[in-house]
Order: structure tokens, then C-alpha cells, then sequence
């Protein structure tokens, strides 16, 4: 098995579908799709055209657990050289995998056991404000970049070895949110780098911003996991103040979408301080690009935008 895609849901069936077509459309060579079923009531269905393909596996959950513990049973289940991932609510354009993967083998090939995660470009669609922004991010392998939050859209743009995943280990199963910002890190502080296909790759749906109490609680786990003088990855100064404004950020954001600005001009002026700037994101990881003329998912009928 070439390739392994895994798309974690949870009460997602409509959307999930678009992502499982978008991913089935690649036409790569040696590659399984797993579905991992977090949990949802009622269960996803595979539709009746995808239902019994021996390329595609259902792995369900008892219990909703969150995407750490999602994505650590996709992984696990995989059976492909290669793990890709895509979140249920995004998608992929035609004909973007079968080049990031040739890309990659070819990275891999050039440099066997090199510690290694490719991403793409992306298309953030807001469904909030309607604005759409064609984003590719900048490669790095710098801690202090991969403290700052996840640029890249890793939910949706990642590939890489499945042997990286064994050396970093898996998600933290502790975490419901923030669990992608606790692995990169983990991953760029055991010396890891990221390349990026300057291609755009995937569509990245955003909308409804999550509950205050479960950023929380993960934000304050993660300080108190990278804070620590006994842990394996005690972060140093600088980039405990990096992890830290960006918290603040993600706290600012969520106020910011209740009009609660009292509470939100605190978090922004305090992350301000700890990385001082110009503007909302702690640096700029991005270079923008055109929009794409055609935006449909894979697989999708063929309509003018």
C-alpha cells in the first residue's frame, strides 16, 4: 500500500461524503482512504456508490474521544507508506495528491530517514465573513515557528512518512483542542523540518470558533506541559513566550467572534507584549496567491463557479 488518507468525522455525514469523493478523485496509485468514525450518533454511512470498495474502511469509535485519539487509531489502522490527512469539513481539488506525493517520494528518496512533513497551499473559505484567501506557507525548521500555531493547515495539507509518526509518537489523546499545535511542536523540537508543495492543494472550510472552556483547558495543559523543568520537551524561555502570545491569540479570536471585545483587547494587548508586532498572526507565514478559477472538490460534477 502506497498511500493511507485518513479523514477523522464526528457528526459531519454530508460533508464528510465531499471529503471522501475529493480524496477517492486523486486517482493515485496504491492508495486507502479510512474513515474513522469519532463517535457520531447516528453512525456515518458510506453512500451506496462507495459502500463495499476495498479501498475505503470505516474504523468506528464507541465513544466520541476528539481528533487526537481519531487520528491516532487512523494511523494506527493504516497500512500505506505514506499517511495524508483531510478533516471532514474541507476537501481537496482535483489532481493535487498524486503530485505532492511524487514530490514527496522524491524528497524522501533524495534524503531516506530525513525527518520530514510536506504541505501544500490552501484556500481559507470563511463562512462567517465569505471571504476566501489563497494562502501557501513557508517552510520551515525552526521551533519558535512551529510554537506559534500551525500555519500550514496540517488537518488538511499534511503528508509524510508513516515512520515519522512512530519516532514523534502520537497525539496527545489528553487534548480536544490544540492537539496538532502540541504535536508539530513536539515534532520540530526532535529536530523535524517542513517543505511545502507551492501548489493550492486543499479548501479549508473554517466557520463557528469553539468554546471558550475547551480552549482553555487545553491551553492551560499545554502550558503547564512545555513549562515544566522535568519535561521531555521543557520549552525555553523564548519560546515559551512564542507558545504563550499565541494562546493569547486563540483566546482573542473566540472573544472576538462573541463581540465580547472587553475581554478580547486584554488577551491581544498581553500577546502583543510577549511577541511584539504589527499585525494579528505572530509572523507572517504566508505569501498570498490568486484564487483558483475553479474551486469545485474533486469528484464534484463539473459546474462554472
Amino acid at each position: 500500500m502506497r498511500i493511507s488518507v485518513v479523514i477523522p468525522v464526528y457528526h459531519r455525514q454530508t460533508l464528510c461524503e465531499r471529503a471522501l469523493r475529493s480524496a477517492l478523485a486523486q486517482q493515485v496509485d496504491g492508495m486507502e482512504t479510512i474513515i474513522v468514525d469519532d463517535g457520531s450518533r447516528p453512525s456515518f454511512q458510506l453512500s451506496a456508490d462507495t459502500a463495499g470498495r476495498a479501498d475505503v474502511r470505516v474504523l468506528r469509535l464507541e465513544h466520541n474521544r476528539g481528533p487526537a485519539v481519531a487520528r491516532n487509531a487512523g494511523v494506527g489502522a493504516a497500512r500505506g507508506e505514506w499517511i495524508a490527512f483531510l478533516d471532514s469539513d474541507d476537501y481537496w481539488m482535483a489532481d493535487t495528491l498524486r503530485p505532492r506525493l511524487e514530490s514527496a517520494e522524491l524528497d524522501w528518496t533524495a534524503r531516506p530517514g530525513q525527518m520530514t512533513l510536506h504541505a501544500a497551499g490552501f484556500v481559507i473559505d470563511n463562512a462567517r465573513t465569505g471571504r476566501r484567501d489563497a494562502l501557501i506557507p513557508v517552510e520551515s525548521d525552526s521551533p519558535i515557528h512551529f510554537a506559534s500555531g500551525c500555519w500550514f493547515s496540517p488537518g488538511s495539507t499534511i503528508l509524510f512518512r508513516k515512520e515519522v509518526f512512530e519516532w514523534i509518537g502520537p497525539y496527545d489523546p489528553t487534548l480536544r483542542r490544540l492537539e496538532d499545535l502540541d504535536w508539530f511542536l513536539r515534532f520540530a523540537l526532535s529536530g523535524g523540518r517542513l517543505k511545502v508543495w507551492h501548489g493550492l492543494a486543499a479548501v479549508i472550510e473554517t466557520g463557528a470558533k469553539p468554546r471558550l472552556s475547551t480552549l482553555e483547558e487545553s491551553a492551560t495543559y499545554l502550558q503547564a506541559k512545555y513549562s515544566g523543568e522535568t519535561c521531555a520537551h521543557h520549552l525555553a524561555p523564548n519560546l515559551l513566550r512564542r507558545l504563550n502570545a499565541y494562546l493569547d491569540v486563540e483566546r482573542a479570536s473566540i472573544y472576538a467572534a462573541e463581540k465580547q471585545w472587553s475581554k478580547m483587547l486584554p488577551c491581544m494587548a498581553r500577546s502583543i507584549l510577549g511577541v511584539p508586532r504589527l499585525s494579528l498572526h505572530l509572523e507572517r507565514f504566508w505569501r498570498h496567491t490568486s484564487l483558483p478559477q475553479r474551486m469545485e472538490p474533486a469528484g464534484a460534477p463539473s459546474t462554472p463557479q
